[in-house]
C-alpha cells in the first residue's frame, strides 16, 4: 500500500513539474502583445502655440509650427505662417511647445522593448544614450549594440514604439575581478594592466561609440585605455575611477557621471583615498567627506572640467533613493507599477543592501546630508560653467527623467537650465544641434506639447498633451494607450517568464 501511494505521489509530482515546464516554455516563446506605433502620413500644425526657447530660456507666444515628413517645415508668428488647407490644425492656445527630451544615462536590458522603450515615448523621451554594453555578442540579458541599433531602426520604420538609442558603450572596464564575474570572456576584461586595457578597447572598437570606465580600473591601465580609445575614435565616459583624480579624469573623459565623485575628490584626504583604490581599505566615509569638504578643491575640479570641455551627468535620483531608502516615498513609489515584480524585487534588493550597510538613524541622516551636498555641488558646478546633462541611471524609463529635472532645479538650476540639460545640451554633446534641441525650421520633429508652462514650474513637463517622435504625432489617447500597455505588461506572467529565462541564461554574476 505504501509503495503504491508513493508511486502515485511521484507520478503526480512528475506531472506537475512537466506541466510547469511546458507552461514556462510556452510563456517564454509566447508572442509579445502588439503595440501599434503612431504613424502620421499627412502634415499637421500646432497653431497659436507658445514655443519654449530652451536656448534663451524665453517664451515665444502666438507661434505656428508645421510638421511634414518628419521635419519642422515652418516655424513663425501665427499671423504670418500660412497653414495649407490639407494640413491638420492642432489648437495650441494655452499650450507650450518645446523639443522632446533626452535621457543621457540609461541601462537597456534585452527585454527593454517590452517595457522601457515604449514608456520613454509615453513620457516624451525620444532620444537616449545607453550606458550599459554587453560583454560579448549575443548576451541573453544585457542588450548589445546590435540590438539597440535594430530597435532604433524599427522605431524609425514604424515597426515598434521606442526612442532612438543614439549611442551605447562597451561593458564597463573596472579592473581585476571582472573576468570572474563575467564567466567565459578573455582575460583582458580584468583591465589590470595597460596591455589588458588596450586589448579591451580593441575588442569593442567598431561596435560601440564609447568605452565605459568604472571604479576599480588601475590608473596606468586607465591612461592606456584612454589613449587607445583616442586611437580608435572612441569617447571615454563613465565613473571617475577611484585611482584617478577628478582633474586627471576630466582631461581623459568626455563625460563624468554621478555627483558623488565631487565629494570624494574635494576633501584633504582625497589623495590618500585614491592610493587605497582597489584594496579593502578604500571606503566611502560619508561623514568625513562632508565634515572636511574643501570648496577650493571642488572649484579646481570645476575649472578643469570647463577647461577640458568635460560634460557632467549628476544622476541625483540615485542618491535620493539611497538617502530615503527606508521611507515609503522610495519603497512604495507608485511609479514602480511600471516595473514587472521581478524587477521590483531586484531593485528593492539593491536599496535593502544600501540600508544594511548601516541602518542607524545617524547613518541615515548622514546619507541624506550627502545627497543634499551633491545637489549643492551640482549648482556650484553649473555656476562655474560646467556643462550639465540630464540622465537618470534609475529604474523607471521615462517618468524618472522628469524627476531628474526636478533634482536639477533643486540643485539651483533654473527650469530653463534644466530643460536645456535634457534637450539642446545632449544634441550639442553629440554634435547634432543642427537637427535636434530646437523648435526651428528644418529641425527633426521631436516635440513635446505641454498643458502648462514648464518655466513656471519644472513639474509641468509631466503635463503632456502630445509627443511627436520623428514627425509622428502621439496625442493624449495614444500616450494613454502606451501607458496602459506597459502597466499590463508589468503584470504579465509571460513577461515574467521571458525576463527570468534571460536572467538564468546570463553568464554574468550579478
Amino acid at each position: 500500500m505504501f509503495l503504491r501511494s508513493l508511486r502515485r505521489g511521484l507520478i503526480a509530482l512528475a506531472i506537475l513539474v512537466s506541466a510547469g515546464a511546458v507552461l514556462f516554455t510556452a510563456a517564454v516563446w509566447w508572442p509579445e502583445p502588439t503595440l501599434t506605433p503612431a504613424r502620421t502620413t499627412t502634415p499637421f500644425a500646432f497653431v497659436d502655440v507658445t514655443i519654449v526657447d530652451v536656448e534663451t530660456g524665453r517664451l515665444v507666444p502666438a507661434q505656428t509650427a508645421i510638421v511634414d515628413a518628419g521635419r519642422l517645415m515652418a516655424v513663425g508668428a501665427a499671423a504670418s505662417v500660412r497653414v495649407p488647407s490639407t494640413t491638420t490644425r492642432i489648437d495650441g492656445r494655452g499650450r507650450y511647445l518645446l523639443p522632446a527630451l533626452w535621457d543621457m544615462h540609461t541601462h537597456a536590458y534585452a527585454f527593454a522593448p517590452l517595457l522601457d522603450l515604449p514608456l520613454a515615448i509615453a513620457y516624451g523621451v525620444t532620444n537616449i544614450r545607453d550606458m550599459q554594453g554587453c560583454p560579448q555578442a549575443g548576451d541573453p540579458f544585457i542588450a548589445c549594440p546590435e540590438d539597440k541599433r535594430r530597435w532604433t531602426d524599427e522605431a524609425l520604420a514604424g515597426a515598434r514604439v521606442g526612442p532612438r538609442i543614439v549611442a551605447s558603450t562597451s561593458f564597463m572596464a573596472s579592473g581585476p575581478g571582472m573576468r570572474e564575474r563575467l564567466g567565459d570572456v578573455p582575460a583582458f576584461f580584468d583591465t589590470a594592466t595597460p596591455e589588458d586595457a588596450r586589448a579591451f578597447v580593441r575588442h569593442f572598437a567598431g561596435r560601440v561609440e564609447a568605452i565605459k570606465v568604472y571604479d576599480r580600473i588601475p590608473r596606468d591601465a586607465y591612461l592606456a585605455l584612454a589613449d587607445e580609445a583616442r586611437r580608435h575614435g572612441l569617447d571615454v565616459v563613465g565613473h571617475r575611477p577611484h585611482a584617478v583624480s577628478a582633474v586627471e579624469a576630466a582631461a581623459q573623459q568626455k563625460s563624468l557621471e554621478h555627483a558623488r565623485f565631487l565629494l570624494h575628490e574635494s576633501f584633504p584626504g582625497s589623495a590618500a583615498l585614491r592610493a587605497q583604490a582597489g584594496t579593502p581599505a578604500w571606503r566611502e566615509d560619508r561623514r568625513r567627506l562632508l565634515d572636511q569638504h574643501d570648496p577650493a578643491m571642488a572649484t579646481a575640479i570645476f575649472e578643469a572640467m570647463v577647461r577640458e570641455g568635460t560634460w557632467y551627468v549628476p544622476t541625483h535620483l540615485t542618491r535620493w533613493a539611497d538617502a530615503y531608502a527606508d521611507e515609503t516615498v522610495v519603497r512604495e513609489d507608485p511609479r514602480l507599477g511600471y516595473l514587472h515584480p521581478l524587477m521590483q524585487w531586484a531593485w528593492r534588493e539593491d536599496i535593502d543592501a544600501t540600508l544594511a550597510q548601516d541602518p542607524s538613524p545617524e547613518a541615515r541622516a548622514t546619507y541624506r546630508e550627502f545627497y543634499r551636498k551633491g545637489l549643492e555641488l551640482t549648482g556650484a558646478a553649473h555656476r562655474a560653467g560646467v556643462r550639465i546633462l540630464a540622465g537618470t541611471d534609475y529604474i523607471v524609463a521615462g517618468p524618472d527623467l522628469h524627476r531628474e529635472l526636478e533634482q536639477l532645479v533643486l540643485a539651483g538650476l533654473t527650469p530653463a537650465d534644466a530643460l536645456r540639460a535634457a534637450t539642446l545640451s545632449p544634441a550639442e554633446y553629440f554634435g547634432l544641434d543642427t537637427r535636434f534641441g530646437r523648435v526651428a525650421e528644418g529641425y527633426t520633429a521631436d516635440l513635446l506639447l505641454l498643458e502648462a508652462n514648464p518655466l513656471d514650474d519644472i513639474r509641468n513637463t509631466t503635463r503632456i498633451q502630445s509627443v511627436v517622435f520623428d514627425g509622428h504625432l502621439h496625442d493624449r489617447a495614444a500616450l494613454d494607450a502606451i501607458d496602459a500597455h506597459v502597466r499590463g505588461q508589468a503584470r504579465s506572467w509571460t513577461v515574467a517568464a521571458k525576463i527570468l529565462w534571460r536572467f538564468v541564461r546570463s553568464p554574468v554574476d550579478y
